[in-house]
């Protein structure tokens, strides 16, 4: 045995001997026997060694005794059990799982955890974890067990200054990273970046996403389980949290980027306090100070999957252009409380699957208010503009368009095609080219592929819009183009 692994192992051997050879508590303690609580010296146990070779790390933590009654913890184990990569030692003892251990009152027993990784097995997960699990009369208390699984850059609870990221390796964000103020943070084509659980990246300052059509950036959850089958990976909904643009966000910027799998619903800690965010892959709020510039310009990519919304914005300023907004449990185009918003080219639609549910919401909702209860409302001025898109989905409204007089709703729309049964609202601008309730006829959407197939009432009946002459693909756009993110392809 290595060297390093038996003093690992023989310290805190060592160190619980000590603890057993010191006096035991009265025998007229009485335990606790129902309630109470159990506390951690740390809300985590991470493992925080990149391995570059194949070894063992070993971390420890102490769980405390908040009583002044001595208790007896009925087991201390690994949520995952036998199948834990982990491995614990407490009072000397070594398992998956040790029973029946005692505290005496206002004291503590130390854990003793330990992990061996081989970082080149490319089927091993970026993130290895698992939950420790602490019975007390009944009641379980956990904290999360964290290690690093493969060779990557580990962004961990960060502040991001100015910098430009490589694409070398893959960028794995745990506990959320945030773009500081005044800060950009630039990423080059070619880059992935993998997300843990429901972590986001927070944008307060500036992020530009430099994709091309043959070198795109991913951002998805960290979990890779594999579909041996196919040889793809299962698109669960919700394994990350999203990109989160903030007030003082500004000229944000994302070119072929394909983001997958997040909208998360979850509430983020920080600076001590609680702070709500939308279960949203992509989150804009409304600017602090007004700019010629959208605070999101988001071309040729693709926002797939979402537990919650694709896009949603407050009050704030988006640019989508060439994009593929699909397969979302919540509006894959959410636009509440006003704000300015362009979208040219965009196929958005959901059709549901075994893994996102499409029943109640339609894929787009354009609104200058939000509903805080039954009888009151918050708003803003509304400018929007949507030309060339394709809307549409299984439901008989796809659509939603609404306004409150309190506020300006200034929304044109021109050259699409929609589902809805209900119509355009008199208060929307129709320019004329509106085709509603005709199948697009995609090619398969159960298989991802929303390209057009021959027939559809979407092909050369566009209409020349935004800054892109090409589609998604890299296709050049007819004249007249087809409607929506491609270009029709015979």
């Amino acid at each position: 045995m290595h060297i390093k692994k038996i003093l690992n192992w023989l310290l805190p051997v060592f160190i619980l001997s000590l603890v057993l050879a010191a006096p035991s508590c009265s025998k007229k303690d009485k335990f606790l026997t129902s309630g109470g609580e159990v506390a951690f010296s740390s809300d985590t146990l991470m493992f925080d060694t990149v391995f570059t070779a194949q070894g063992s790390a070993t971390r420890s933590i102490r769980i405390y005794n908040k009583q002044k009654d001595k208790i007896k913890i009925s087991s201390i184990r690994l949520r995952k059990g036998a199948n834990s990569p982990y491995r614990l030692n407490i009072n000397g003892q070594e398992g998956k799982q040790v029973n029946d251990v005692e505290i005496a009152g206002n004291d503590s027993v130390w854990v003793f955890a330990a992990i061996t990784i081989d970082p080149t097995d490319a089927n091993k997960p970026f993130v290895v974890d698992d939950d420790l699990v602490v019975t007390l009369n009944g009641t379980e208390f956990s904290i999360p067990f964290i290690a690093f699984g493969q060779n990557a850059y580990y962004i961990v609870d960060s502040v991001l200054t100015t910098q430009t990221w490589k694409n070398d390796k893959p960028y794995v964000i745990i506990r959320s990273a945030l773009v500081d103020t005044g800060a950009t943070l630039t990423i080059p084509g070619g880059a992935r970046i993998y997300l843990h659980r429901d972590s986001r990246l927070f944008v307060q300052g500036t992020l530009k996403v430099n994709g091309t059509r043959t070198d795109s950036v991913t951002f998805q959850g960290d979990r890779l389980d594999p579909l041996v089958w196919i040889g793809d990976y299962i698109d669960l909904p919700g394994q990350w949290g999203g990109l989160y643009f903030t007030q003082e966000s500004h000229d944000n910027e994302i070119n072929y980027a394909f983001i997958k799998n997040g909208g998360a619903s979850t509430t983020i800690r920080i600076g001590g306090e609680d702070v709500p965010v939308q279960p949203a892959t992509i989150q804009v709020d409304k600017a602090l100070v007004a700019r010629a510039t959208p605070t999101l310009k988001i071309t040729n990519s693709v926002i797939k999957t979402s537990q919650g919304y694709g896009i949603f914005s407050f009050g704030g300023s988006v640019t989508a252009e060439n994009c593929r907004i699909v397969e979302c449990a919540g509006e894959n185009i959410a636009f509440l409380k006003g704000g300015d918003y362009k979208l040219y080219n965009c196929t958005i639609g959901t059709y549901g699957s075994q893994y996102v549910a499409h029943s109640d919401n339609g894929s787009m909702a354009i609104l200058n208010y939000y509903a805080t209860s039954q009888t009151t409302y918050d708003g803003g001025d509304l400018r929007a503009e949507i030309k060339n898109c394709i809307i549409y989905g299984s439901l008989d409204n796809e659509v939603f368009f609404d306004k409150k007089n309190d506020f300006l709703a200034n929304v044109t729309i021109q050259n699409c095609l929609l589902r809805t049964v209900e119509g355009i609202p008199a208060f929307v601008n129709n320019m004329g080219g509106i085709i509603q309730n005709q199948d697009p006829r995609f090619k398969d959407v159960s298989k991802d592929d929303y390209h057009l197939l021959e027939g559809s009432p979407a092909i050369g009946t566009g209409i020349t819009a935004g800054s892109l002459s090409a589609d998604l693909d890299g296709k050049p756009r007819g004249i007249p183009p087809s409607m929506g993110c491609y270009e029709y392809q015979p």
